[in-house]
């Protein structure tokens, strides 16, 4: 079995190695790992996001769940700037402060209510994912991007193999 993955997937794929023997293949981006997959060169696909319904028809299954920043235009911002962004959300404070102690400028609502026109951030949960919103990504100075905003998500065209190795995760979580 071929497995292809993004840069930030490496830990999750390099812990599935430890239980499971793959040809596991570093392809460098999420849209190079969904290419790899509609074209037939890789049979499981691991990405930190999910994918649009244009790029990608098949089978997919989160992981877990996690959260990711949304805006209406996709772009990369330093982690560094994180603190001064104004970031709204609906998820707990108990949660963000958890999980994201570094923003200090979050407002909270009780529902996402949000125009992508009005150039708002907002951190939410990755059940909340709409296909019109685009990704805030935070990267460090190399462009590594920060895993805080990443979970994994499998994509294959073949539903056998994809339920193979989500047994096979959950058997060995």
């Amino acid at each position: 079995m071929k497995i292809g993955y993004c840069p930030t997937m490496a830990f999750f794929i390099d812990e599935i190695a430890k239980k499971i023997e793959f040809e596991k293949i570093n392809l460098g981006s999420a849209q190079s790992v969904l290419t790899a997959l509609n074209n037939n060169y890789i049979d499981i696909g691991i990405i930190g996001r999910t994918a649009k319904k244009t790029e990608f028809n098949g089978f997919k299954k989160r992981i877990k769940n996690g959260y990711t920043l949304v805006t209406n235009k996709k772009q990369m911002i330093l982690n560094n700037d994180l603190p001064h962004l104004k970031i709204n959300t609906n998820i707990s404070e108990n949660i963000v402060k958890t999980n994201f102690p570094y923003l200090k400028n979050v407002i909270f609502h009780k529902t996402i209510n949000f125009n992508l026109k009005d150039y708002e951030i907002w951190l939410i949960s990755w059940d909340d994912w709409k296909d019109e919103y685009e990704l805030l990504i935070p990267v460090d100075e190399q462009y590594n991007k920060n895993s805080d905003f990443r979970v994994p998500h499998l994509f294959s065209k073949n539903e056998k193999n994809l339920a193979e190795i989500i047994k096979l995760i959950n058997n060995t979580q």
